[in-house]
């Protein structure tokens, strides 16, 4: 009849306020009960989750606060949660159980549900302090039980990381964290256990009944550092993995590559061009220079022979003369009279072609960029100005704009064109 009403009392919306009490005695009950504390753990496992899954859980753990609290019941809580691990493994329900059970218990350890636990002077949260009571209680029942505790407790490290990087991620966003600035609730329970550990003896002779509780706080501790290390391998996988998926949503296509041969091709010999323009163009105003000039000294010395009446030519002559071939030699050298001499200015197609390209080129990876390369110094257009490659590339990358959102870094690319180099010094070996 007491059952019934327990279990009327569960299935009802509002539970009543002796929730806690009514479960922790129907647990014990059912544990009694049952010979075999596996199948015993495994039926109070059962019960639980229908009684308090998904959303009364912290009851559960109120329900075993309650069984530490009397020496007789104690031991119940540690077969509770052993046989919950052990039916966790071929039930799949009772492993979700498992999860948002220590769900509820990180929930409650940061809300400051519970008050804390004196201990040795030291205080430590409730949740932490039920946990580690437990542990103690399920190895104290049978030192095997130790695995049963480092299961539960990785469960505890894995999701407490997981909160952890949420709220971290969190506070980058919004600036603030959802979590309270406390000690991870793993560390709090480990050094709950290290303080219960702890012993003093009196005499040389007396053994420490706690010893069982330091090989258990090795246990953990040991599963505590395979987790962690565990989950930081996962993320930095998840990390890799996202980075490689953004880097091929950023390199260039293979039409893309194609595509921008044409343009490399074409500003490669602008820039040739632009590259000899200054060389041309001051060869051609030196020689313009050097005409006008020579016609200004004729003029001069048909003064000089007009002013002194030399071959028969007066002064005014001489004047004449003299206007007369300055004129002459500034006309005839005008820079319009050189206009088909002076080399063509491509500077504007050489930077249609070139912008073309660098849009190409800054989604290019290493090897992309270098297999184009060794292309391009096989492309016959391109023989005749083989040793200009590597230097067109070294001027691509210092006009590009935004240099830093190239996928290449400059080491690679320092390491790309000195292969250049060596393949255009190829190349030419082959040619001759």
């Amino acid at each position: 009849m007491a059952e019934a009403e327990a279990e009327e009392s569960v299935g009802s919306t509002e539970l009543p306020e002796n929730f806690a009490e009514e479960l922790a005695t129907r647990v014990v009950v059912i544990l009694q009960k049952q010979m075999d504390p596996l199948i015993g753990g495994a039926e109070a496992a059962d019960y639980v989750y229908e009684s308090c899954y998904p959303d009364h859980l912290s009851y559960y753990l109120d329900a075993l606060e309650l069984l530490h609290e009397n020496t007789a019941t104690e031991k119940f809580a540690g077969l509770a949660w052993n046989g919950l691990i052990n039916a966790a493994v071929n039930d799949k329900k009772l492993d979700g159980l498992l999860t948002n059970m220590m769900g509820a218990a990180l929930k409650g350890y940061y809300a400051l549900e519970k008050p804390d636990v004196e201990l040795k002077d030291k205080k430590f949260s409730g949740y932490s302090a039920v946990m580690a009571m437990t542990f103690i209680k399920m190895v104290e029942n049978n030192a095997s039980n130790d695995d049963n505790c480092a299961e539960i407790y990785s469960h505890l490290v894995r999701q407490e990381m997981e909160i952890d990087a949420k709220a971290q991620q969190e506070e980058k966003e919004t600036g603030r964290s959802s979590l309270p600035s406390l000690q991870k609730m793993y560390d709090d329970v480990i050094d709950f256990l290290a303080t219960r550990s702890d012993f003093k003896a009196g005499s040389l002779n007396q053994d420490n009944p706690y010893e069982f509780v330091g090989v258990l706080l090795e246990k953990l501790r040991g599963s505590r550092r395979y987790v962690m290390q565990d989950v930081m391998n996962q993320r930095a996988l998840e990390k890799k993995k996202q980075l490689e998926m953004e880097l091929e949503n950023q390199l260039a296509g293979a039409e893309e590559v194609v595509m921008a041969a044409a343009p490399f091709t074409e500003g490669l010999g602008f820039f040739v061009k632009e590259k000899r323009y200054n060389y041309k163009f001051l060869a051609v105003e030196k020689i313009r220079m050097t005409l006008q000039l020579l016609g200004s000294i004729a003029g001069c010395i048909y003064f000089l022979l007009g002013y002194m009446n030399l071959w028969g030519i007066n002064w005014i002559d001489g004047v004449g003369l003299c206007i007369i071939m300055v004129i002459f030699s500034r006309v005839a050298g005008a820079r319009s009279r050189f206009q088909y001499f002076y080399p063509v200015d491509v500077s504007k197609e050489l930077e249609q072609n070139s912008t073309q390209f660098i849009n190409v080129m800054r989604h290019m990876s290493k090897d992309q960029l270098e297999q184009f390369v060794v292309r391009q110094i096989k492309v016959d257009r391109n023989q005749n100005f083989l040793s200009m490659v590597p230097e067109y590339v070294k001027y691509l990358y210092a006009i590009m704009p935004d240099r830093k959102n190239m996928v290449i870094t400059v080491d690679e690319l320092s390491e790309l064109v000195e292969n250049s180099e060596i393949e255009v010094a190829k190349q030419l070996r082959g040619a001759l």
